[in-house]
């Protein structure tokens, strides 16, 4: 007999045990371990225990755990605070078995059944910012890309219990072994005009940024106008442990990479990040992961105009609860 309940403190090794025994695949992490929950998950100041759902298989009186559904919330709009209008299943892992899918499909329930109890209209299956409330760093990559296409059994119990996709996250990577700036005409004019500022450890810029990437070592670039030092861009990046600790380098996640809509398709997107990746090298980082949606094309020819290449994909996906 299973049964469902919620997390109890006691219950970090079953998780351990639980997320070892998955197929493995590019952007989970698979040496996991409590020190990396209590971290990335257990931690995190808003994080309630009843959102976290165990199934567990009563054998007389042995006690077998078999999986786990963890859900939250996004942050509002100014990430000040939680939403609690807006829900997140932000992991979904099930022991192989002959009943896989009935157990995925009865947590999945009961997971929306807290979220839409505690006032959410909307669920977000796999989380992307800023809805990412749990596991950077142990899923997904330099975010977290929804649910990554590898991850069958999370995909198909979305699929089954009437989550849609609303776009899709490409991840691509770029190793900076002999990298080289992009150059051509317009390139040369803008190094001309523009400077690129870099900050190690720079301050979070809101709540949400501080509980999810605060204790991350981080680099921010900016890059100036010299003419009057007014603002043109900016990109950051972090370093991705501890799931860098698996690819044999020091790897750095991008994220955040703003351009104002006025200055973009002119080549300075090209220009900042293509510093940004030459600086990285210089300190070492072997290899730059970043991710866009699908659907961004303009950032999807900057990546591939620097190197980048496809090694993944992530699918967004969300329900309305009526």
């Amino acid at each position: 007999m299973i049964e469902y309940r919620s997390f109890l403190n006691t219950d970090s090794p079953w998780i351990v045990d639980i997320w070892r025994q998955q197929p493995a695949f590019r952007g989970q992490i698979s040496n996991i371990n409590r020190t990396l929950l209590d971290h990335q998950v257990f931690g995190k100041p808003y994080f309630d225990s009843r959102g976290l759902i165990m199934a567990v298989l009563r054998e007389g009186d042995n006690l077998i755990p078999v999986g786990f559904v963890h859900a939250g919330f996004a942050a509002n709009s100014d990430l000040s605070d939680l939403d609690h209008g807006t829900g997140v299943v932000s992991a979904l892992k099930v022991v192989p078995g002959a009943w896989q899918d009935e157990v995925a499909d009865q947590l999945l329930d009961r997971a929306m059944q807290y979220l839409s109890q505690a006032g959410a209209t909307r669920v977000h299956f796999g989380s992307h910012f800023p809805f990412a409330p749990f596991y950077m760093g142990l899923y997904g990559g330099s975010q977290i890309p929804g649910l990554l296409v590898d991850d069958k059994l999370a995909v198909d119990t979305a699929s089954r219990r009437g989550f849609e996709v609303d776009d899709k996250i490409i991840v691509m990577e770029r190793r900076l072994t002999g990298f080289r700036t992009f150059v051509d005409r317009e390139q040369m004019s803008l190094r001309r005009r523009y400077q690129i500022n870099a900050v190690a450890d720079p301050m979070e810029t809101s709540w949400w940024e501080s509980c999810t990437l605060g204790m991350a070592e981080r680099d921010r670039f900016s890059v100036y106008d010299k003419a009057n030092q007014n603002v043109c861009g900016s990109v950051q990046f972090w370093d991705m442990q501890p799931m860098a600790s698996g690819l044999g380098v020091m790897a750095r996640g991008m994220h955040d990479l703003n351009v104002p809509e006025e200055l973009r398709r002119c080549g300075i997107a090209t220009f900042l990040v293509g510093e940004a990746l030459r600086h990285l090298m210089q300190q070492g980082v072997g290899l730059v992961e970043a991710q866009t949606l699908e659907s961004d094309q303009p950032a999807i020819g900057v990546f591939r105009k620097l190197g980048f290449e496809e090694v993944g994909k992530g699918l967004l996906m969300s329900k309305l609860l009526v």
